[in-house]
């Protein structure tokens, strides 16, 4: 009897249900966290929710008449103004500034002058080109003129060849009629025969050299005027960068 009573006592005293506490230590620290934030927001609300305040010294303070008017106001700043597009303009030939046509900021029109430069090696070189046009074009008159003189020349030249021709073929002519007759010798036949094909043959030469002279000359006219040509495009491009 007693071992049965011991252990009816050992189970009863193992299955009894242990209560939990409500205000617990940990839940007590949770609440009252919970309730100083919300303390701290709520005092910070109503410090900020009022009218601000500024405290300022008297003498700064300057109270004047609200007049009706235009409101200006300028704020200094300190800086670098960039332009939105920028366009750089090269010279064509470097030199010394002598003039400037426009100033800073001016809207500019197409071929419009901005400046005028000065270029002692540029100058030179246009006084030159200006000399060897000119040198040119007296050359290729004096070559016309030459060519003349001498188109004259072997003119008059051939006209007294085509005299002693008309004159050996007229001696020739009647020596060999009195040739035929036994009238003259056979020696002054062939030698009036002679002389006649000698200005005949002058005469070829003569025609030959005349037609030669005329196309050396017209080759050279040629060359020289497009050599004018050439040197005169280039004066113009001269003075054209002269002019920019």
């Amino acid at each position: 009897m007693s071992r049965t009573n011991i252990s009816k006592t050992k189970r009863t005293t193992v299955d009894r249900k242990i209560e939990k506490k409500f205000w617990t230590t940990r839940r007590i620290l949770t609440i009252l966290g919970i309730a100083a934030v919300i303390a701290l927001a709520y005092a910070a609300y109503v410090s900020t929710s009022g009218k601000p305040r500024l405290n300022v010294q008297a003498e700064r303070i300057t109270v004047s008449n609200v007049e009706r008017g235009i409101f200006k106001e300028t704020i200094p700043v300190n800086g670098v103004v960039l332009p939105i597009t920028t366009i750089y303009l090269d010279a064509l030939q470097g030199g010394r500034v002598e003039e400037k046509y426009v100033e800073d900021g001016v809207v500019l029109n197409e071929n419009q002058p901005i400046i005028k430069l000065s270029n002692t090696d540029l100058e030179l070189d246009l006084v030159n080109r200006e000399t060897a046009v000119y040198d040119l074009r007296t050359n290729m008159q004096n070559t016309r003129n030459l060519a003349e003189q001498q188109t004259i020349r072997l003119q008059n030249q051939l006209a007294e060849v085509e005299n002693s021709l008309m004159e050996a073929k007229r001696l020739y002519d009647l020596n060999k009629g009195l040739f035929a007759e036994k009238v003259i010798s056979e020696q002054d036949f062939r030698q009036s025969k002679i002389a006649y094909e000698y200005q005949v043959r002058r005469k070829e030469l003569t025609e030959r050299q005349m037609f030669q002279d005329s196309i050396t000359s017209g080759q050279q006219i040629r060359q020289m005027e497009e050599s004018i040509k050439r040197t005169e495009a280039a004066l113009a491009i001269m003075r054209k960068k002269r002019k920019t």
